[in-house]
């Protein structure tokens, strides 16, 4: 897989990022470490190859986006982070961040009209969870980000409530699966990451590297 960017010719668009992406096949010293952790994973996301651009912090946080995508070091089930990603994405009008996640989402069984509830960025909390199909612990998660979101903290109430339906472990998780991909959304919209366009094998590829744990349920 190469992670060169698409050679720019009379016929094909310059990208539109505000901070060009590594070569990953041709770094300069400075970002050989992070291009090598480009060249590894199995499709080209260009948010990587943009994040590559810091030499010292890309290597940490990829680790933390692997452990977020690894069943076996996540604690909570895989679509209720994906449940806080598509929240994320969708009210700070990530399209980049909703584009990679949707299919993790869709893959491992998130239904149609939940990802298109999450989608809509107009929607109020109260728009959004009028739909019956929430469950009680899903209301809560999206009221936990959509407070966080809007005021960067959450009223004690809210959490207080949390505490009744989930671990501190679990309540923690989805605070730190949070932020990071808040930080993932404000980044790809203000350096105006590129859509990573079509990825043949996607679907195969998804199921093999973002992974599921106990508490999911596992369709045959």
């Amino acid at each position: 897989m190469s992670s060169n960017p698409v050679p720019e010719t009379p016929d094909t668009p310059k990208y539109q990022t505000l901070v060009p992406y590594i070569d990953a096949e041709n770094p300069d010293a400075a970002h050989e470490a992070n291009a090598a952790i480009c060249r590894k994973f199995p499709v080209r996301r260009n948010l990587f190859l943009l994040l590559a651009n810091s030499p010292g912090l890309f290597g940490p946080f990829m680790g933390v986006l692997y452990a977020i995508f690894n069943g076996k070091t996540r604690t909570i089930p895989l679509l209720e982070y994906q449940l806080v990603v598509l929240r994320v994405a969708g009210s700070l009008d990530s399209e980049y961040e909703f584009e990679v996640n949707e299919p993790v989402a869709r893959v491992h069984g998130m239904p149609a009209e939940k990802i298109e509830a999450l989608r809509k960025k107009s929607a109020t909390p109260e728009e959004t969870l009028k739909h019956d199909f929430w469950t009680e612990r899903e209301r809560c998660v999206i009221k936990l980000v959509d407070e966080q979101l809007a005021t960067y903290t959450n009223a004690e109430e809210t959490i207080l409530e949390a505490q009744k339906l989930m671990s501190n472990t679990d309540l923690v998780e989805i605070l730190m699966v949070l932020g990071v991909f808040a930080i993932i959304a404000r980044v790809a919209r203000a350096l105006k990451v590129d859509s990573d366009g079509e990825i043949p094998g996607l679907d195969d590829f998804i199921r093999v590297g973002v992974t599921k744990n106990a508490r999911d349920p596992h369709r045959p």
